[in-house]
């Protein structure tokens, strides 16, 4: 049941920084040398790191 709660508490993190990157500019925007068309949000690997630091203390038995 944890696993559901952080699963779902990481996905709204990621929505999250997706409003917060686009408030702040964030974003990678495609020129001739890019391999994307689109305009792209920078940085959601973070939301990675997060998850990995939210599995560290649980299993410390922290929260």
């Amino acid at each position: 049941m944890i696993y559901l709660l952080i699963c779902i508490a990481l996905f709204a993190g990621i929505l999250l920084y997706f409003k917060v990157a686009g408030r702040f500019n964030i974003i990678d925007k495609p020129n001739e040398r890019s391999s994307h068309d689109y305009i792209t949000v920078r940085g959601g690997g973070i939301v990675f790191w997060l998850a990995g630091l939210l599995y560290f203390l649980y299993s410390l038995c922290i929260f």
